[in-house]
């Protein structure tokens, strides 16, 4: 696929993300985080349009460009996190859709093919973004002396991604080469076929956040919050009118607790149905 068409539907994948609601306590076109709105995160996804492009065109390292595209969006004077984690799943993607051979295959390539320079630019990244992850032994994206523990170590940015695939949601998907991304791509297809676009986004979502608990409250509020979110997530489906759904967003929001690590796992599949020829 071209590099045009590979950046719109990433950009598209992003924007149907953002905008579907409710998503229990993630910024939608509803509302907005006390310190960071929509607009935010419209803004970030357009100024990743042409980094997008450029992995799909092969230019750049994964490492070099996850950095630019953070970069991108905090020229805008955007401070807040606003698509971290949807940027480390989607670059490689994109990067993969360029190549000529199938999707997973050529996207388990580009993850075997990063180096330890990415991890270094991935690390840089992660520091800009102001991102949070829960706390490991070895290796953390809070030691101050990272980037000599990664020299001196010479582990990749894949080999890095496995270390922290217990406990992280995007570090998993890099693991398994996107086992679960792929899944839920096949799901969202047939949920908005029969929900329709909004609502179909919706219910993946909560399938989603349902199943595995989300690795971003579990680093705000700890893994026995994270469980009792996926199990109200759980219930909230059982109600098709989903206003229960609407219920746990609006306390959520009140909370502070936001499962962003799934709402980037569901941009990341929108991408891969969209590359695949899903249309509204």
């Amino acid at each position: 696929m071209n590099s045009e068409r590979v950046a719109q539907c990433a950009v598209l994948a992003m924007l149907f993300e953002l905008s579907s609601s409710p998503k229990p306590g993630n910024v939608d076109r509803c509302h907005d985080f006390a310190d960071i709105g929509f607009n935010h995160f419209l803004i970030s996804t357009v100024s990743a349009y042409p980094i997008f492009r450029k992995a799909a065109s092969g230019e750049g390292s994964t490492g070099s460009l996850i950095l630019e595209a953070v970069q991108a969006w905090k020229s805008w004077n955007i401070a807040s996190n606003t698509h971290f984690g949807s940027l480390v799943l989607m670059i490689p993607i994109a990067i993969a859709a360029g190549r000529p051979e199938k999707l997973p295959e050529e996207l388990a390539d580009v993850l075997e093919r990063t180096t330890a320079e990415d991890a270094i630019d991935f690390y840089s990244a992660f520091d800009a973004a102001k991102a949070r992850v829960v706390e490991v032994d070895n290796f953390s994206l809070n030691d101050k002396n990272w980037q000599q523990a990664i020299s001196e170590s010479g582990k990749t940015l894949l080999d890095l991604m496995r270390l922290s695939a217990k406990h992280d949601i995007v570090a998993r998907e890099w693991a398994t080469n996107y086992q679960r991304s792929f899944l839920l791509a096949k799901r969202l297809e047939e949920q908005i076929g029969q929900w329709g676009q909004n609502e179909g986004i919706v219910r993946t979502f909560l399938e989603a956040l349902a199943e595995v608990p989300d690795s971003l409250i579990c680093a705000k509020f700890g893994e026995e919050m994270a469980r009792e979110i996926s199990k109200r997530a759980g219930d909230a489906l059982q109600d098709e009118t989903l206003a229960r759904a609407h219920e746990l967003d609006e306390e959520l929001l009140a909370k502070d607790i936001n499962p962003g690590s799934t709402a980037d796992l569901i941009a990341a599949s929108l991408f891969i149905s969209l590359l695949g020829g899903l249309r509204f």
